[in-house]
């Protein structure tokens, strides 16, 4: 095992969090799904697999979590039947059976593209990649129930809010450093985030500039995630939530977003973009617009007509634009890395065939669409599960009303998730979502029954801001998490 600087730094910040409010460990958590091109630790004995940071602190997540008598009462709850916890467990026991059992039962019956991208396909024999994604996905799992365990709580869930808006103006900070480390030559400033073993795609070229990566490992991964940070922070300005803020932020990680020069950013900023307009058409048939929706849905038409009618009016803006769609969009499919990706999606559909619909087992295979990847790797027993998943997630509901800030939160979670689920679909390689994923998804399906209980046991309403949390401190300790 190779332990690496950022790795040090993350067991520093883990350690540290043991001696600190459950809130420290929570933030320091949810923004280190940024480091997606680092490595803490290497482990060589498994063919140089990466540990990520945010993989290290969901230890420390889980031993702080659960040293709270409340809480561990709670990380049992979210996995009860019925649950959105429920189904995911089932995929997981689903995958670790499919990863043992299916490379065995089907060795030397079909050709895959291995997880670690050879350019070639193999035979489909038992491999490391199996064991590696099945522990990332009872990690997903882990991460689920004690997110979930925190987000029972109002307190917990303006925290887990908080956490996330931190998140993407940290997003949208190492975007600058990545701009003005290329353009400087000061690149290995930001090596040691920069470490992991797979390719790296962080000095790339597009139409005269560089494409932003951020804190991520390409383009596409750093476009993927803003995208939903994007959805995040939008539905939370159409909420009234933190107005300012949270429109500064939209705007800057919608600039972020197009600076990718993603294909797959730009596709699912369309799909998110139509997800909210028609929000906004299906509320105004009820009668329920805030003012913020009326004024997109007056005003959004007009400012697209005035930009593209600029764009055209300027012969070179028109001819930068028309490159990069003709790049990045139209011509993708007939481009390299189309064709390749292509070759993967119809590989990991005659491998669902080869295998008479039971998979190749998890971590067998990569594809480059995650219903692909999950019916190659988990047939139709893994597919049904995840759309249970889905439709417990995203069906959610919970009557007990609260505030317009932690509504607000709920709604942008289950938008940030459908804007994950939407990149995922269009490039996913694998059945791991990631850790983002569930951390969004356990914020959008949690049960909010915490906040009359701190009304009934402390007599004080909420204040302003953050207040109830202060509120809650000042009430003799009754809550916790």
């Amino acid at each position: 095992m190779t332990i690496e600087v950022i790795g040090m730094i993350t067991l520093a910040l883990g350690v540290i969090s043991l001696f600190r409010p459950v809130s420290f460990i929570i933030h320091a958590f949810v923004c280190s799904i940024l480091l997606g091109a680092a490595a803490a630790f290497t482990l060589p004995s498994l063919g140089g697999t990466n540990v990520t940071p945010s993989h290290l602190l969901l230890g420390f997540l889980t031993i702080r979590l659960l040293s709270e008598p409340a809480c561990r009462g709670r990380v049992a709850e979210s996995v009860a039947i019925g649950t959105p916890g429920f189904w995911l467990a089932l995929i997981v026991v689903d995958c670790l059976v499919s990863a043992y059992f299916m490379p065995r039962l089907f060795a030397g019956e079909t050709f895959v593209y291995p997880v670690r991208t050879t350019g070639y396909m193999v035979v489909l024999q038992p491999a490391t990649s199996n064991f590696t994604q099945s522990v990332y996905l009872v990690g997903d799992l882990v991460c689920f129930a004690l997110i979930l365990a925190v987000a029972t709580s109002y307190r917990g869930r303006i925290q887990l809010g908080s956490a996330a808006m931190l998140c993407v103006a940290a997003n949208l900070v190492f975007a600058v450093l990545d701009l003005a480390t290329y353009y400087s030559n000061t690149t290995e400033i930001l090596s040691f985030i920069r470490n992991a073993s797979y390719g790296l795609l962080t000095e790339v070229e597009l139409a005269g500039s560089k494409r932003l990566v951020g804190s991520f490992t390409e383009a596409s991964s750093f476009g993927s995630m803003t995208v939903a940070f994007f959805a995040f922070t939008f539905q939370l300005w159409l909420c009234g939530v933190y107005r300012r803020l949270s429109l500064v932020l939209a705007v800057l990680s919608l600039g972020a977003v197009l600076m990718s020069k993603s294909s797959t950013a730009y596709i699912g900023l369309a799909a998110v973009l139509g997800i909210f307009y028609f929000q906004i058409v299906s509320a105004s048939v009820s009668g329920a617009l805030r003012t913020e929706s009326m004024v997109l849905l007056a005003g959004a038409p007009f400012v697209v007509a005035f930009i593209i009618l600029g764009i055209l009016a300027d012969e070179r803006a028109s001819s930068y634009v028309a490159n990069i769609l003709n790049e990045l969009v139209f011509n993708k499919l007939s481009s390299s890395s189309g064709v390749e990706r292509s070759l993967w999606n119809r590989q990991g559909l005659e491998n669902f065939v080869d295998t008479f619909g039971f998979g190749v087992g998890n971590g067998s295979m990569r594809a480059s669409s995650f219903p692909i990847a999950v019916l190659a790797s988990l047939g139709v027993v893994g597919s049904v599960l995840f759309v249970g998943f889905f439709l417990s997630v995203f069906l959610a509901r919970d009557d007990n009303g609260v505030d317009t800030r932690d509504d607000g939160y709920r709604k942008a979670a289950k938008v940030t998730c459908a804007a994950m689920l939407v990149t995922q679909v269009l490039a996913g390689a694998l059945t791991d979502l990631g850790l983002p994923f569930f951390i969004f998804a356990a914020l959008a399906c949690a049960k909010r029954d915490a906040l009359s209980r701190v009304r009934a046991n402390t007599g004080l309403a909420l204040e302003p801001g953050f207040g109830v949390v202060a509120a809650a401190r000042r009430s003799a300790g009754r809550t916790s998490y």
